[in-house]
């Protein structure tokens, strides 16, 4: 056999490796999605009034401000923690004993919380809630801020 058709059977080798080693992965990862005992949920989006109504309504509401650091310093939503969004591992430690408590989730502009909120809902918290436009919303409305 010549070289060029050795090299054409070892690249086909690997080709055919690769495709079987994706298609186990595949089957491997789609079983642990199809045999979850977690129940999947969906987030709910509220408005800055839901958010007004619902903090006057629920004394157990627990809000989370998932901005970093100094943009809490900043200013956030009376009663808040701050979780930043970069750990959401810490996040989702804190928040494992109120998994079935309501729970808001802000950041500045809202883009994040939306993430996480996917996240934390796809995890099993079934009470995920993303505050529409995040805390910039929360303000334009007239709602409260404390440094």
């Amino acid at each position: 056999m010549d070289r060029k058709k050795r090299i054409y059977l070892q690249y086909a080798a690997i080709f055919i490796l690769i495709m079987v080693f994706g298609i186990i992965n595949f089957l491997f990862k789609t079983s642990d999605i199809w045999r979850s005992k977690e129940p999947k949920y969906e987030y709910e989006t509220i408005s800055s009034k839901d958010l007004l109504n619902l903090m006057s309504q629920n004394e157990e509401l627990i809000l989370v401000d998932a901005s970093g650091e100094e943009h809490f310093k900043n200013g956030h939503i009376k009663g808040a923690m701050n979780l930043p969004y970069a750990n959401l591992e810490r996040m989702e430690g804190v928040l494992k004993e109120n998994k079935g408590k309501e729970i808001v989730i802000y950041c500045e502009n809202g883009e994040r919380s939306k993430k996480i909120s996917d996240v934390l809902s796809n995890i099993g918290f079934s009470k995920i809630r993303n505050l529409d436009g995040g805390l910039n919303a929360w303000i334009n409305s007239g709602g409260e801020v404390v440094k």
